[in-house]
């Protein structure tokens, strides 16, 4: 748990807040087949798992290496955000993700996305599930042009609200984003949903509930 109060809640979004890792692997593995049809589908969304948490940029250049794919790299990702954007009802937020934004948001805390998905991608998922209106800020870093783990936007976000750095607390499910917030010196909670049976929001809220503590403390 964390050492002290937080006024201040920052989460990543993919594999924290919305159930997109099949998604995005299986998009990828669409897009490449599509230019490769040689290649295995299922070896494709296993290469994405692997290197999840980086930029769509980046997980396409590493495809590109990694199964020699001629392709414009452009193209890939344009292609890939086609599926992002047409197909974004298929990612669902994980369960006792409104529950813990809401309880948070009553307890006065402020709450933040700060991600490398980019807001044409982000803002259709977040407003169909009605998550939109519970962030005080919403950033995309690349289309700020500081992907994480650059903590320029993080930073950014820390001194509009005071740039005290012991109010903040980040949540992630990378080491991209642990480096972020080592990055900006927050603290930072790692959350693996995976192995939380996606409700890990849902084990929080719950707790809280029992406790009932009045925000996020020791």
């Amino acid at each position: 748990m964390t050492s002290t109060y937080k006024k201040h809640f920052v989460f990543d979004t993919d594999d924290t807040l919305i159930d997109s890792r099949r998604f995005c692997g299986e998009s990828m593995a669409r897009v490449i087949t599509k230019v490769r049809p040689d290649l295995n589908y299922n070896l494709i969304v296993d290469f994405h798992e692997a290197i999840r948490g980086a930029t769509v940029h980046d997980l396409y250049l590493k495809a590109k290496e990694e199964f020699k794919i001629s392709e414009d790299l452009a193209d890939l990702v344009a292609l890939d955000q086609v599926i992002q954007t047409t197909e974004c009802t298929s990612i669902k937020p994980f369960e006792g993700v409104i529950e813990i934004l809401d309880f948070l948001k009553k307890n006065g805390k402020t709450l933040h996305v700060c991600t490398n998905r980019t807001m044409k991608t982000l803002k259709p998922i977040l407003d169909q599930h009605g998550l939109t209106g519970y962030f005080d800020q919403i950033i995309s870093c690349v289309d700020q042009g500081h992907k994480k783990p650059d903590p320029t936007c993080l930073d950014k976000l820390i001194a509009d609200y005071g740039g005290d750095k012991k109010d903040f607390i980040y949540f992630g499910d990378s080491e991209v984003d642990r480096d972020l917030s080592n990055n900006s010196q927050i603290e930072f909670i790692i959350f693996d949903q995976y192995l939380n049976d996606k409700n890990l929001f849902k084990k929080l809220i719950n707790m809280f509930l029992e406790k009932g503590i009045n925000g996020f403390t020791a």
